[in-house]
C-alpha cells in the first residue's frame, strides 16, 4: 500500500489507485454512485489508457470482466485474481451497471 500511494502522489497525473473493501462500502456493482468511486480521478483516462486489476469474490470479478468487456475494454486490460466463488452466475443486472 505504501509503494502504491507514492506512486500516486509522485505521478498524480496518470496514475491512480484505489483498495475496495466491499464489507465495508457495500457492493460496488450495487449502485451508479458506488461506481462512480471507481472512475473519480484527477486526470482525465480513457479505456485505452487504463488496467484494471479486479481481486476477489469470483462473482464480482466475473460481472467487472463482463461489464468491462461490453463498455470496450480490451483483454489485455484486465487482469483478475480469483479467491472463492468461481462458480457463481453473473448478474446481468450488475453488467449493465458496471459497463
Amino acid at each position: 500500500k505504501d509503494h502504491l500511494d507514492k506512486l500516486q502522489k509522485e505521478h498524480a497525473d496518470k496514475f491512480s489507485w484505489k483498495a475496495i473493501i466491499t464489507s465495508e462500502q457495500g457492493r460496488m456493482s450495487s449502485t451508479a454512485d458506488n461506481l462512480r468511486v471507481l472512475t473519480d480521478t484527477n486526470f482525465k483516462s480513457g479505456l485505452e489508457d487504463t488496467h484494471y486489476h479486479l481481486i476477489g469474490n469470483g462473482q464480482m470479478v466475473s460481472e467487472f470482466k463482463a461489464g468491462l468487456q461490453t463498455a470496450g475494454v480490451k483483454d489485455d486490460k484486465v487482469t483478475v485474481e480469483m479467491y472463492f466463488n468461481h462458480k457463481a452466475e453473473v448478474d446481468a443486472d450488475a453488467v449493465s451497471r458496471i459497463a
